[in-house]
């Protein structure tokens, strides 16, 4: 067994004044895993990020914030909205360790001969642009394309969103099917609405609803171009084009009347906006037919709640018990 000169002790010294305020700033991140706005910061390490100049408490905490990540603590900033250091969170990423496969340009190289040596599949085809999202230079030019079945009609068609697109053009009606269901429905399509920067919706009247709907575009299958005309003659209002989720109709019109904490009013008008409420002093009257949208905010963001209804509190309560029970058979 080695003695005690075999191992010498780590020269122990009292930490700076600079490492104690990037130690607290990094313990601080550990226990707040849903992040710390710049504003919270300056509440909590009033010590460091007090001063009445509050540019300078910025940048010092850019340069802190700076540091920790040259030390491979990979600290991101919250995507909610509109950017803002004042009320969206810095936090700090559960795993900083780069996880994802490096492949050498050599190795590319090889994969994507080893790809398509021969006739590709489509499970080939989505493997090498996963592959190659970032190289597709790389992928050989000699590349082929996976044959279509010969004159099989279940062949799934590529151009269902030209077609859905030329029929709005030519207000023509589609047969088509939707998701998993196997039953064909005619539609009328109207127009195409974007949501977020990806999501594309349709709307269209469905005949056998007999109402607008909104179809998600990927699950839409062209089974049939029809050349008959639309039957229904809507007009599309603002409302018809609002997907916020409070707006889905699962009960009669409600309101509610809410206290939010200063630091999440942002957030909350962000979440609100395309919807109808009211601002009374510091009180939010809000109308809705789907109040579990309502939930859904605060059991991400429990601290904005100081003040609501006692039926509204109720009802929260209830939907977190159920979910609650539901887990516990997970």
């Amino acid at each position: 067994m080695g003695s005690f000169e075999d191992f010498p002790m780590i020269e122990v010294k009292k930490m700076n004044e600079t490492e104690v305020r990037l130690f607290a700033l990094l313990f601080n991140l550990l226990r707040e895993p849903k992040g710390i706005s710049f504003q919270k910061f300056r509440n909590i390490m009033p010590r460091f990020y007090k001063n009445e100049d509050i540019e300078s408490d910025r940048k010092k905490l850019y340069r802190d914030l700076g540091q920790l990540k040259s030390l491979g603590f990979n600290i991101k900033v919250a995507q909610f909205g509109y950017q803002s250091e004042d009320h969206f969170p810095y936090y700090l990423e559960k795993e900083s360790i780069d996880r994802s496969l490096k492949f050498t340009k050599e190795e590319l190289e090889y994969l994507s001969k080893v790809l398509f040596v021969t006739e590709p599949s489509p499970e080939g085809i989505s493997l090498s642009q996963k592959l190659f999202s970032h190289n597709l230079d790389l992928i050989p030019k000699f590349a082929k394309q996976p044959k279509e079945a010969d004159g099989s009609e279940e062949t799934q068609d590529s151009s269902h969103t030209e077609k859905i697109l030329q029929a709005i053009k030519d207000k023509r009606a589609l047969t088509i099917q939707y998701g998993y269901d196997s039953g064909e429905r005619i539609i009328e399509p109207y127009r195409l609405v974007r949501k977020n920067t990806t999501d594309f919706y349709l709307l269209a009247f469905d005949r056998g609803k007999k109402s607008l709907r909104r179809f998600i575009l990927p699950k839409i299958t062209v089974k049939k171009e029809s050349k008959e005309e639309f039957l229904s003659n809507l007009k599309i209002t603002n409302d018809d084009l609002n997907f916020h989720p409070l707006l889905l109709k699962k009960h009669a019109e409600l309101e509610f009347s809410f206290q939010i904490h200063p630091d999440y009013e942002d957030r909350w008008k962000l979440f609100l906006e395309g919807v109808r409420f009211q601002k009374q002093e510091n009180e939010y009257k809000v109308s809705t037919t789907n109040q579990n949208a309502l939930f859904q905010f605060f059991v991400l963001s429990p601290e904005a709640l100081v003040k609501s209804s006692e039926v509204w509190k109720e009802s929260f309560l209830t939907y977190t018990k159920q979910w609650e029970t539901l887990y516990q058979f997970v």
